[in-house]
């Protein structure tokens, strides 16, 4: 859309007036004078860049300098940002890089320079401009272990540490105190729409045929016929899930759930978790749990995303049929779980490092779909104080969660109370209860109590669980002492000792030689290879001794790697129980190329026989947008049965479609054909469909629309939106409308319009933008106005102490909204060599303008009053708005400069 020519020529008319005036009273300093003459030489150019260290902003408004096309470095501005101990002095600067073994010296005098033990000559690499010393790129890369790259589409100087610089190892403690906060640097109206007590569900809707012939018993067909639903329901998510073959009802499972970051309150009882329904009951280490889902209930008040037990995690979830499932620690792949018919997923007692720990689970379907969730932590194991975390979990099993295939050894029901709470700023306890009961009607019960500390970079934990058999006469305990340590020579270490007496439990089963102790140490750490490939690797070694005196030991080695989107692990077992040894390996790979992608996993016996183990894996081949070949490979050496399944997939559009057919070396063949499809309702009563799943997740429908004179709303032919800060994919909803979907339910998101993508300079959007809380199965709604939007400029200037005034550069100006925006800035600029600042593309409404007190501080200048400006509906250029700063200390003659130290004027 094009503005209106008023506004846009009072906008060139005054920034051209500003320009004259600027450049008739600093003609020598302005950044855009006429360029030089052939033969003369070009002059510096200042570039105001980001500072950018693994991918975080350092700072906005760092100061480069461009001469003959090099890039120059401000040393000084460098090492405080990265808080490297070097300091200048006029033409040197001298300090330590990262050790005090290694002395860093830049003489511009003597013409030297001094990194480590080694001297160079600095030939013109560095000199002094406006008091601070300047030193090329490519020579200070050689000079700091740190490389440099400047993106000038984004204006952003990228760090790159060769060593852990200061900065780094700083931030590298701090994660290990508190849990890494959410993004919350912008705060927006909330506009997530109420729950409904009956609203037309999101559905997932996928029909199968398959015929085949075993060579036995002849053909055979079956149609399975599935359907997924979520959606508001009862002022909660529910969610069922159907499946039938032929005429058989093989799976129902229906669930009522509500989560909330901020929780609930019933009472005294605090609670942010809360299903009822189908359940997974929680796994607690030292006692596990039947994996088989139950009908019951789940309430807790423990964090959405984090870890449930101490130094273990649990991940559970629905794996629809023919989907496979792949695990990923930290960007390293380490289970995977073929098509199985249960209809879940069970990635149990995962180990949880003293530290970050992100867990990510990759879900592939027959049709070529792809499912990600994503948990991200920080796990220091112990409980603020006074703080109180529980889980209590009650299910039973009843005919609608009966599978396909049953289990003798399946639990009837299970209870499972769990609790944390803070003794003091260090010491936490724990309680915990569990009552598990068998088809055969017998039952098991434990009780237990433990506590836990921190201490220095070792957590320790003391645990006790008691063991109660109904009707048996049975009594059991079991004492387990776990610790980590996150840096012990290098290595994070964890060792957990456990003794036993008559237990035994779903995790440890009963045995007439029942265990003793168990001892278990557990290592793992990283190194690198060829400067780019990071290779991380375990170890973890056991021994146990029974009460006969039988000893066992196990140990597991297992190492990793990525190169080119590859991901591999090879994992190798030796153990030695009951007097014989065995020895198995295990090879993992992964790829998410673009184009292409492989999951899956091969094993092999070594000891006490010689023979594969199975190979399961399948690999997809992007042929067109959307379009995939898809393959699987699979053997059962015990069975001596080989099967291989070819197909092709479409994925994208509206509807889904496969067709495949697979043969095995028994005889057997077959071929299906399948389709799928999602339908959501979008509001304004229009549908979504999509041929990729959308049940398990959020959705936002999004606009931006021009308001016409007549009242009417014009939709932007081009229109793209960000996602906290990110460009995000957008489906489009078949009327012109945009959907963002695939958003994780329950965590807040922000919506922003993406600028970038506006073809109009001048437009921007009358909301700032949208916060919601995505549920699943539901579309909320985010709708922006375009509107011209309008500028604000001044000048900045210093007081002499002699009389008259001077500009100042590098003056850090912000514009602060009103309201409930009041005393956030909005939108941050530097003043020019002029003095002159400019604010673009801003929205209509009352702000301040001001200058900051740190920054007041930084320049050793007195307190400016802020300025108040209206930008009109329809924009406007607001001119005038202007600062003069006053030194508070500054001899006669002197004047402060943007760098902040006072300095004789020229």
């Amino acid at each position: 859309m094009v503005p209106r020519a008023g506004a846009h020529t009072r906008r060139v008319c005054a920034c051209a007036a500003l320009v004259l005036l600027a450049h008739l009273r600093f003609s020598a300093a302005l950044s855009f004078a006429a360029p030089a003459a052939p033969g003369e030489p070009v002059p510096d150019q200042e570039l105001v860049v980001a500072l950018e260290l693994d991918k975080q902003t350092l700072t906005d408004s760092f100061l480069l300098t461009e001469r003959n096309g090099e890039i120059y470095i401000p040393v000084c501005s460098l090492a405080e940002t990265l808080a490297l101990a070097i300091v200048c002095d006029k033409d040197r600067a001298f300090g330590f890089a990262l050790d005090q073994a290694r002395p860093f010296v830049i003489d511009l005098d003597e013409g030297y320079t001094v990194h480590g033990r080694e001297s160079f000559s600095i030939n013109g690499a560095a000199f002094v401009q406006k008091g601070e010393i300047l030193v090329h790129s490519g020579a200070l890369s050689r000079w700091l272990p740190v490389d440099f790259n400047l993106r000038r589409e984004s204006s952003t100087l990228e760090l790159r540490a060769r060593e852990p610089l200061p900065l780094q190892e700083a931030r590298k403690r701090r994660a290990f105190v508190t849990p890494k906060a959410a993004d919350q640097t912008r705060q927006y109206p909330d506009t997530t729409a109420p729950r409904r007590a009956a609203a037309v569900p999101t559905a997932d809707l996928a029909a199968e045929f398959l015929q085949s012939s075993d060579g036995n018993k002849g053909n055979r067909s079956r149609m399975l016929t599935s359907m997924n639903l979520s959606g508001d329901l009862l002022y909660m998510t529910g969610e069922a899930h159907i499946l039938t073959e032929n005429e058989d009802l093989k799976r129902l499972d229906l669930t009522l759930s509500r989560r909330s970051a901020a929780g609930h309150r019933m009472g005294p009882l605090r609670f942010n978790q809360v299903a009822l329904g189908s359940n997974q009951a929680p796994y607690v280490d030292g006692i596990g749990v039947s994996t088989r889902p139950m009908y019951g209930l789940y309430l807790s008040n423990r964090p959405l995303l984090g870890g449930g037990n101490f130094l273990t995690h649990d991940i559970h979830g629905q794996l629809p049929s023919g989907w496979d499932a792949e695990l990923f620690h930290n960007g390293t792949q380490i289970r995977y779980q073929p098509p199985t018919a249960e209809g879940m997923y069970h990635f149990v007692n995962l180990r949880v490092y003293y530290g970050v720990n992100s867990f990510k689970v990759v879900l592939h379907g027959p049709f070529g779909e792809r499912q990600e969730s994503e948990e991200v932590f920080v796990s220091d194991a112990t409980t603020p104080k006074g703080e109180w975390l529980y889980t209590l979990s009650a299910g039973w099993q009843t005919g609608l969660t009966q599978h396909d295939v049953q289990d003798a050894a399946a639990g009837d029901s299970n209870l499972t109370f769990t609790s944390d709470f803070g003794l003091s700023s260090n010491l936490t306890g724990s309680l915990l209860a569990v009552r598990h009961a068998d088809r055969h009607g017998s039952s098991l019960e434990y009780l237990g109590a433990g506590v836990r500390t921190a201490w220095r970079a070792t957590l320790l934990s003391l645990e006790v669980i008691q063991m109660l058999a109904s009707g048996r006469g049975l009594e059991g305990q079991l004492v387990s002492v776990k610790s980590s340590s996150r840096d012990f020579f290098g290595l994070n270490l964890e060792l957990v000792q456990r003794l036993f007496h008559n237990y035994y439990s779903p995790q440890f089963y009963y045995r007439d030689d029942p265990l003793r102790t168990l001892t278990t140490v557990k290592g793992n750490a990283s190194f690198t290879l060829l400067d780019d490939i990071r290779v991380p690797y375990s170890v973890e070694v056991g021994f146990g001794t029974r009460k006969s005196g039988a000893q066992e030991t196990t140990s597991q080695w297992r190492v990793s790697g990525g190169w080119n989107g590859w991901n591999t692990t090879l994992q190798a077992d030796l153990s030695r129980l009951q007097g014989n040894t065995y020895a198995t390996g295990k090879a993992q790979v992964s790829t998410r190329l673009s184009d292409f992608s492989v999951r899956g996993e091969a094993g092999y016996f070594f000891l006490p026989v010689a023979k594969a183990s199975g190979i399961d894996v399948s690999a997809d081949l992007e042929i067109a947008p959307g379009l995939q070949l898809n393959s699987a490979l699979s053997h059962a050496p015990a069975d001596r049965l080989t099967g291989v399944r070819l197909g092709v997939s479409k994925r994208l559009g509206r509807v889904g479609y496969s067709v495949a057919g697979h043969v095995s070396t028994d005889g057997a063949y077959g071929f299906d054909v399948g389709v799928r499809s999602s339908v959501a309702e979008v509001p304004a009563g229009r549908l979504l469909a999509s041929a990729e799943p959308l049940t398990p997740y959020g959705m936002i429908a999004v606009s931006a629309t021009v308001a016409e004179s007549d009242g009417k709303r014009t939709p932007l032919s081009r229109a793209d939106f960000l996602l906290n800060g990110s460009r995000v994919r957008a489906i489009p909803d078949g009327t012109g409308g945009q959907v963002i979907a695939f958003l994780q339910p329950d965590i807040p998101v922000d919506v922003t319009v993406d600028l970038a993508s506006i073809e109009d300079p001048f437009m921007v959007p009358a909301e700032e933008g949208c916060r919601i809380v995505p549920r699943a199965g539901v579309v909320a709604r985010c709708d922006f106005t375009m509107t011209t939007g309008g500028e604000v400029d001044g000048t900045v200037t210093v007081r002499l102490q002699r009389g008259g005034e001077a500009p100042i550069k590098g003056v850090r100006v912000e514009l602060v909204g009103e309201g409930e925006q009041r005393d956030r800035a909005q939108a941050t600029t530097l003043s020019e060599e002029s003095g002159y600042y400019l604010f673009k593309t801003v929205r209509p409404g009352r702000y301040l303008v001001r200058i900051a007190a740190d920054e007041l501080q930084r320049l050793k200048a007195a307190a400016s009053p802020s300025r108040g400006v209206t930008v009109p509906p329809g924009g406007d250029m607001v001119s005038g708005v202007d600062f003069m700063l006053t030194p508070v200390e500054a001899a006669p003659g002197k004047i402060i400069n943007g760098s902040g130290p006072v300095l004789d004027k020229e």
